[in-house]
């Protein structure tokens, strides 16, 4: 009898481990609230063990009756919350949405009879009693009323469970399933109860050593359960991701590509580049010829990030492209443009955006700023210059904005650099801003340089100057370089 006392403590104290570290991982691993119906029953499975274990070694002990009664009293409600909760979720796993008028009738006034019984149980000894020796007896509402109870809460939802799959199909709820751990624990519980036995004799009869097969049956439930939804979230993950792969793609073959030479525009010179903070951006730029004569560039940066900024990014981009070739001023373009994007447009999002058309034939640059930086103009053999002017608000914030133009004189020689705010307000360890005089120096010391190194050297100053800080937004560069 001392044998199967120690060998069934053991296995409780190797159920009560099991049970934590799963209540560990699926608080840590899984995010799960202590309040979800998981976390509670592994916490009341926990603690039915626990009280099974010092009502073992209470038990037989004279002077330890009092702490006998209320460990037995604690185990019996704890045990009840435990096949309650358990009840509960599998009902929820069915799809049995459980209205209050039942909850208050399945399972309050069960757990309130259990509980009157355990309190009142030294003077009626209806459940349980310790006589003299300190040896606790369990009696008729012990076996027929408690472990009724349990008993039912354990395996009416395995039954229905077989309802639904048989004779019940038609009215089994939209949203329920039957997972293979329910049947599984069905069989499970009452085999490990017979193994039990088989292992500890009749002679342990003595305890409720009930708990501990349906404890280890709770174990697998839980490691199957959570083992199913970390492979379903894992195989969602890897779906959404494929996804990102090829959109940042699709958004990556959409950008003119990276060392573009026009036929008809030998002289000029313009690269771009885009580093994006995920998978898809909100930046984008484009470069393209409108006839033989002009060469239309320009720069935008899309409210927000991600997915939605990728696809507003992309209908701008589109629409922009289309007005340019179109239309005979970049004010009209960005006018025409930002009347489409208000449409329609109720998630708010909005542009901020530059545009250029570069007349070879006289070197002049007409441009329009819709809200966006101001871009660095370097002159030959002149310090660098910001070109402080901004001709309306963003793409996409009032449908009936007039934007204007402005027009500038370039030489050979000269450089025009425009960027997003993902440049200057990179920040760093110590929260300080990039900043536009940072990214004047990087140009002032790279004017010998042709227009691919220049962006690489400033998105290398940038990365060296926020190390140690996750990039926070698109990094997006084009620069126009007039050849001598």
């Amino acid at each position: 009898m001392i044998a199967a006392d120690r060998l069934f403590l053991e296995i409780l104290f190797i159920g009560v481990i099991l049970m934590t570290l799963l209540f560990i991982n699926n608080i840590i691993l899984y995010k799960q609230k202590v309040k979800d119906l998981i976390s509670l029953m592994l916490l009341s499975g926990i603690v039915t063990c626990v009280l099974e274990i010092l009502w073992v070694l209470l038990d037989g002990h004279p002077a330890l009756t009092v702490p006998s009664y209320l460990c037995i009293s604690l185990y019996c409600i704890a045990f009840v919350l435990f096949a309650a909760l358990l009840d509960q979720y599998l009902f929820e796993r069915l799809g049995i949405r459980i209205g209050k008028r039942w909850l208050i009738i399945g399972y309050a006034i069960p757990v309130a009879i259990i509980a009157l019984l355990c309190l009142t149980t030294p003077w009626t000894r209806l459940l349980f009693w310790v006589d003299e020796g300190g040896i606790a007896h369990t009696e008729v509402f012990f076996d027929i009323f408690f472990q009724g109870v349990i008993y039912i809460y354990i395996f009416t939802p395995l039954l229905i469970a077989i309802y639904f799959l048989t004779l019940g199909k038609a009215r089994r709820p939209a949203d329920g399933e039957i997972p293979a751990s329910l049947f599984v624990f069905g069989i499970m519980a009452p085999a490990l109860y017979l193994l039990e036995l088989l292992l500890l004799g009749k002679g342990m009869d003595v305890y409720e050593n009930t708990s501990l097969p349906i404890s280890l049956a709770l174990v697998y439930l839980i490691t199957n359960v959570s083992t199913h939804n970390a492979l379903d979230t894992q195989a969602k993950m890897e779906a959404v991701e494929s996804d990102l792969r090829i959109a940042s793609k699709i958004q990556a073959d959409a950008l003119p590509s990276v060392a573009p030479e026009f036929a008809d525009h030998m002289d000029l010179n313009l690269r771009g580049s885009m580093n994006t903070a995920k998978e898809v951006g909100g930046d984008f730029f484009d470069y393209f010829p409108i006839d033989e004569n002009r060469l239309c560039f320009l720069i935008a940066d899309v409210s927000g990030k991600g997915v939605p900024a990728a696809l507003f990014m992309m209908t701008s981009k589109t629409m922009i492209k289309d007005y340019a070739l179109t239309r005979d001023s970049t004010s009209e373009i960005f006018t025409e443009v930002n009347a489409r994007l208000c449409e329609n447009n109720d998630e708010g999002m909005f542009a901020t955006a530059w545009i250029g058309i570069m007349d070879k034939r006289t070197m002049t640059l007409q441009y329009t700023n819709a809200g966006h930086n101001y871009p660095v103009l370097q002159r030959k053999g002149q310090p660098c210059e910001l070109m402080k002017k901004v001709h309306g608000l963003f793409l996409g914030g009032m449908e009936f904005t007039q934007y204007r133009q402005g027009e500038i004189q370039l030489e050979p020689g000269d450089r025009l650099l425009l960027y997003t705010d993902g440049v200057v307000e990179a920040h760093n360890q110590a929260d300080e801003l990039y900043g536009e005089d940072r990214l004047q120096a990087v140009l002032e010391n790279t004017r010998d340089c042709p227009g691919e190194q220049v962006l690489e050297r400033i998105f290398a100053d940038v990365n060296d100057f926020a190390t140690g800080v996750p990039q926070f937004d698109d990094i997006t560069m084009v620069v126009l370089t007039i050849k001598e």
